[in-house]
């Protein structure tokens, strides 16, 4: 995931400007980013991805059977400053399709599911966010390994794409999300503590990724969500 935002997303912990944080965003999306740019995608909108090509390896956690359309529940947008944004389209189908915008334009879409989430006390959290003792597959670490919710024997390893390679350890991107669904009257605020990790699919040149994130969202809510996703180019995206 997001290969054109390593220059961006480098190893500190400093927090984008918060100049936007308190302004919703109307329909989810950032000022400049019109739903024609986006592939027509918009909150309370539907949307059908065909992952056809997809379905042929058998490598891959990650998994797409639907070839139905999903009602797009909320939208989730992320200031990266220097122009670049994320804008999230969160299905009905807990699955969610990112879009990479730079300068109003999109560069690149992921499709993600919510593959496991673990919920956290507040005691949990901060020890993973700020505790000395760093343990091997958590977020920061060098690679990370991921057992499959359906058969327990097969194992994944996925190397870190952020940070210093050489580091057995890089501190995770935080940044923040606004979040806003069609009941919202303002945007509900999301911290992310994220590392994106990333393999190749065996007999294929597509990529799988994990962006292994510990979310805290302003309301004594605290979990560690490992989120599996692919590329999807524009052509297997179908909103109205």
């Amino acid at each position: 995931m997001l290969n054109t935002l390593k220059a961006l997303f480098r190893a500190t912990t400093e927090k984008p400007p918060e100049s936007n944080l308190g302004r919703p965003v109307a329909a989810g999306l950032p000022i400049g980013v019109s739903q024609e740019e986006l592939e027509g995608l918009r909150l309370d909108g539907r949307v059908n991805i065909k992952l056809i090509g997809l379905r042929a390896h058998q490598d891959t956690l990650f998994t797409w059977d639907s070839d139905a359309y999903h009602h797009i529940a909320a939208v989730g947008h992320v200031d990266l400053g220097q122009g670049a944004h994320l804008v999230r389209f969160y299905l009905d189908n807990d699955t969610w399709l990112q879009a990479n915008i730079e300068h109003g334009k999109v560069l690149e879409y992921k499709l993600f599911d919510f593959y496991r989430v673990s919920h956290l006390s507040d005691a949990e959290f901060d020890n993973l966010i700020n505790g000395e003792d760093k343990q091997p597959d958590t977020i920061g670490a060098q690679t990370v390994a991921l057992t499959s919710t359906s058969d327990e024997a097969r194992i994944c390893t996925y190397q870190r794409v952020w940070g210093n390679g050489g580091s057995l350890w890089s501190p995770p991107i935080v940044f923040d999300e606004q979040v806003m669904t069609t009941e919202s009257v303002s945007a509900r605020h999301v911290t992310h503590h994220t590392m994106l990790y990333e393999r190749t699919i065996q007999a294929s040149e597509r990529m799988e990724y994990l962006l292994l994130s510990a979310e805290n969202d302003g309301e004594g809510s605290f979990m560690v969500v490992h989120n599996l996703g692919v590329d999807v180019t524009s052509v297997d995206i179908d909103a109205i």
